[in-house]
């Protein structure tokens, strides 16, 4: 029986070591930050704060015209 050896990625010039690939991953202070997800959540809020506004004016001014 023969076993079937899995192919090993080409060794390159800038090709990372296990143990600081390992370093990087273990060490917390190392956290990528993903600009688009945080500028997709302050999109969000300004547009949730802008239409809870407009439906605060929105409603003042019915309430004027109704005369409450």
């Amino acid at each position: 029986m023969f076993r079937i050896k899995k192919n090993k990625p080409k060794i390159t010039a800038d090709a990372r070591s296990f143990r600081v690939v390992r370093r990087l991953n273990i060490n917390r202070t190392y956290t990528p930050l993903k600009i688009g997800v945080v500028a997709g959540y302050i999109l969000l809020g300004m547009l949730s704060a802008s239409s809870s506004m407009f439906g605060i004016i929105v409603g003042a001014l019915l309430r004027r015209l109704a005369g409450i």
